[in-house]
């Protein structure tokens, strides 16, 4: 019996034995699928120690992310990475690939691309040729872009550089052109008074049956906080140690801003608001998107997809 319990356990920490009881702090239980501290009663001393359960822990032990490691494939560039911290890896932003340097967000961008195209998440590399799919990229992370151009005809546009896209201002000759959108986080630095209107456009730009990848930073619960709904006529103000927002509304009042937050990227950067989940789906819904919304929640660690 013994024998046969020790078998369901892998030592994963430092132990102590004391008073005939071997004490492990964390051992993975394979019959639960979970960690747990456990106590263990010597039955057995010559000619070896032999040992049998006397307690596990009913809680599962708690490993600090900072203390977990995952090995996953990038999806992006197909590059194998191996004990990569998990802190790092569920950091939405922390590049966790060591070759590409993608993070979280971009590979669950290529992820949600590869299910909503191909029916199925593949890599990036492993993508099919197909130029018969259009696509269009919203300044795009370069790492996914470039590739991206590689396997369909898509185009990365910028808002402060060629190719120049104003999403709140479209061409009419882009007008139900493309199978898909990606627009990943972009729309936080949108302006008030053009929301609604950026929102539209990514709708017209799409083909009968195509489809927005959308991602912006957003919270679960509660309204949309928006920081600059009187946003008119504004300027920049830099000093040698900070930089403020100067606003006059469209009724003259005069606005003074601090405590700015900017995003990383060229172009227009500043942090507008922060979306709800409610007041996401609320402005999808009224401005082109009432069909139906898929949230991807689910992770898929073998791709480095871990939330």
């Amino acid at each position: 019996m013994a024998k046969r319990v020790l078998r369901q356990f892998c030592d994963r920490g430092q132990s102590r034995f004391e008073n005939g009881r071997l004490y492990l702090p964390r051992v993975y239980v394979k019959q639960l699928g979970t960690t747990h501290r456990v106590k263990l009663r010597v039955i057995q001393e010559a000619p070896k120690y032999i040992f049998e359960l006397e307690e596990i822990e009913p809680s599962p032990y708690q490993i600090d992310k900072h203390d977990q490691r995952i090995s996953f494939c990038c999806n992006i560039c197909g590059s194998i990475n191996t004990e990569v911290a998990m802190d790092i890896v569920s950091n939405r932003e922390a590049a966790s690939c060591g070759t590409c340097h993608s993070s979280l967000r971009m590979r669950s961008v290529i992820n949600a691309l590869s299910v909503e195209l191909l029916g199925e998440s593949i890599q990036l590399p492993a993508f099919p040729v197909s130029r018969n799919i259009r696509g269009i990229g919203l300044s795009d992370w370069e790492g996914y872009a470039s590739r991206l151009k590689n396997k369909l005809s898509y185009i990365n546009t910028f808002y402060h550089q060629v190719p120049r896209l104003d999403i709140t201002n479209i061409p009419d000759d882009e007008i139900g052109k493309y199978d898909f959108v990606i627009s990943s986080d972009v729309m936080e630095h949108v302006s008030y008074k053009d929301l609604g209107k950026a929102f539209t456009n990514m709708a017209r730009l799409l083909k009968s049956g195509g489809f927005l990848l959308l991602t912006v930073p957003y919270k679960p619960d509660g309204d949309t906080d928006e920081y600059y709904p009187d946003l008119h006529d504004f300027k920049f103000i830099t000093t040698k140690e900070k930089t403020f927002l100067y606003n006059r509304t469209v009724d003259g009042v005069e606005q003074i801003f601090n405590n700015l937050v900017f995003h990383g990227g060229g172009g227009f950067t500043l942090e507008m608001r922060m979306f709800s989940e409610s007041g996401l789906l609320k402005v999808l819904a009224d401005n082109g998107f009432a069909g139906g919304v898929r949230i991807y929640r689910d992770n898929d660690e073998k791709y480095g997809i871990a939330w």
